[in-house]
């Protein structure tokens, strides 16, 4: 969605500015943020996509206000010296509950809203969910079933995860002390440890019993 006045009708939004010009940015990492300034949701991001550098962060409240004053950040820290070509932004009037559909219309991935903001990421539930939404309509359409059901039971253990990781999330971002304490030497080397290990048990599980990244 682009930025408009409508931006104002919904409580946040995640917003990207496109970035062409010199910087001290290396081109081959993708950077990301963890403080409260500059996203109070999960994590402010810098990469290069193509010819341009996307930089941008999203808030639940005044995102805008977030996003100039993380890119204000960027442009002194990194030298950015250039222009910023495209301003785009993302935001929904839905609320941030899952829903994985209704009746024969099954959504998967970001549509059922299966975005895990403690670990940062959802393209492993996208791919998880495609893959169970495929079993739950093979098994509707052999036994009779409500696809929708039968597809919602499946996503039982994804769902029940990222609730878990909301409270989490909920927690670690509450204030200062807590976001520095999550993000301390020692809880990132035992994340590191954990991640180690779940990668090597995830060689022998199947795609439905994988350890999702970090854990």
């Amino acid at each position: 969605m682009k930025l408009n006045s409508r931006t104002r009708l919904v409580p946040g939004a995640t917003i990207n500015y496109y970035f062409v010009g010199e910087t001290n940015l290396d081109p081959n990492t993708l950077y990301m943020f963890y403080k409260r300034e500059f996203c109070p949701l999960m994590f402010a991001w810098i990469y290069l996509k193509d010819d341009r550098w996307v930089i941008g962060t999203g808030a639940n409240e005044n995102p805008l206000e977030y996003a100039d004053k993380f890119f204000n950040y960027v442009k002194e820290k990194y030298g950015l010296h250039g222009e910023v070509v495209k301003k785009e932004g993302f935001s929904s009037t839905l609320k941030s509950t899952i829903f994985p559909g209704e009746g024969r219309i099954l959504l998967i991935g970001d549509a059922a809203s299966l975005v895990d903001l403690y670990r940062g990421v959802g393209m492993d539930n996208a791919a998880l969910s495609g893959r169970l939404a495929v079993k739950a309509i093979t098994k509707a359409e052999e036994e009779g079933l409500e696809a929708a059901k039968v597809y919602e039971k499946l996503l039982k253990k994804v769902v029940k995860k990222i609730e878990v990781n909301t409270k989490k999330q909920m927690k670690r971002f509450s204030s200062d002390n807590k976001l520095q304490k999550s993000l301390s030497p020692l809880n990132m080397l035992k994340g590191g440890l954990l991640m180690l290990i779940a990668n090597q048990i995830n060689k022998i599980l199947p795609p439905e019993k994988l350890i999702f990244l970090p854990p």
